[in-house]
């Protein structure tokens, strides 16, 4: 299934757009393959299961890439992601680029009457998901809601499993060779590369429909605002499955970055990766800064290396503000929207 974007933009925006330097017309393959090429050996991201270098995180991109490739996911396909903060959520996604196929990333707290909707809805091909988190088991949800989802062929499992009907990911990364070139796609920077659904808080999830140069512009300004460079270590406890979490990853790849992975937050748990790992960069929301402020560990840990805290979703308390500042001197916290 090929999804076309509703509502392009005009010929004379597109112009625009680029003529202000806003579109670049890049992908994100460009940018991993650069990275890959040139940095090999930095280390691109860590979650609480292992670190992964610029290098190593290309080579796995491609050999899932392939994986799919051979499992007859292609062009226009779309591959479901309901992940928690691990490394293999960038892998999949990354790699769905290179077959020309549409990464649909979820909420990890969606259930099935939700799922169900989204995956119908989608027509997706291929469902990709851990097999608890949480406490909540999704392979057991996936086989129930299978049979109700005809388009529905592919089941992957980041978590080693041994089962007819699940893919494990470990499996097939460390037994697939790269993709060749002469199978790689090339998708435009206008192509649509991803969906992201809204919560349905008044009713079913929205999808909204993403090309490279809608997404990658919105982080260049990021970037480019925040002053974020390779010397940057980004902390991403906010869901993967939506989107600032997403996008710090991505901002991470073009600044050439370092991303700390958190599947779960905790105050004190996030107080001592600032220190162990000498995190400058995270984004937030205030209840977290609330949480972080409330934690006796505050006044134990060495927060020196933090530069910027930027926080949405929410309006932070004129009082929450300035206990940080002050907790924390060496961070300039911004807010970035709140209601």
């Amino acid at each position: 299934m090929m999804i076309e974007v509703p509502r392009p933009p005009s010929a004379q925006d597109i112009v625009k757009y680029r003529a202000n330097g806003w579109w670049k017309d890049q992908t994100f393959s460009q940018i991993l393959e650069t990275r890959g090429r040139e940095t090999p050996d930095r280390e691109a991201m860590s979650d609480a299961r292992r670190r992964i270098t610029y290098g190593e995180l290309w080579a796995e991109v491609r050999r899932f890439a392939e994986f799919l490739r051979r499992q007859g996911v292609q062009r226009g396909d779309v591959v479901t992601l309901q992940l928690p903060n691990r490394i293999e959520f960038p892998v999949v996604f990354f790699s769905l680029e290179l077959i020309g196929a549409i990464a649909n990333k979820i909420s990890a707290d969606f259930r099935a009457m939700e799922v169900e909707y989204i995956l119908k809805f989608s027509r997706s091909k291929a469902y990709v998901s851990a097999s608890q988190f949480k406490g909540f088991d999704y392979l057991a949800m996936i086989r129930e809601l299978r049979a109700r989802l005809p388009e529905l062929t592919l089941t992957i499992c980041v978590d080693d499993v041994d089962a007819s009907d699940v893919v494990s990911f470990a499996k097939v990364v460390h037994d697939t060779p790269e993709i060749d070139e002469a199978n790689a796609l090339h998708m435009s920077p206008l192509d649509v590369m991803r969906m992201c659904f809204t919560s349905g808080t008044t009713g079913n999830p929205k999808g909204v429909l993403h090309c490279f140069n809608t997404t990658l512009c919105t982080c260049e300004t990021f970037n480019r605002e925040l002053a974020v460079t390779d010397r940057d270590v980004m902390l991403d406890y906010l869901p993967v499955g939506l989107n600032w979490g997403y996008m710090t990853l991505v901002q991470a790849a073009m600044a050439g970055a370092r991303v700390v992975l958190m599947e779960r937050f905790s105050a004190d748990a996030a107080l001592e990766l600032i220190e162990r790992e000498r995190i400058t960069y995270i984004p937030t929301a205030p209840a977290s800064i609330v949480a972080m402020l409330n934690s006796p560990e505050l006044t134990r840990r060495d927060l020196s290396s933090l530069r910027i805290v930027i926080t949405g979703g929410a309006s932070a308390a004129v009082e929450t503000i300035k206990a940080f500042q002050a907790a924390v001197p060496s961070a300039k916290l911004i807010e970035l929207y709140g209601m």
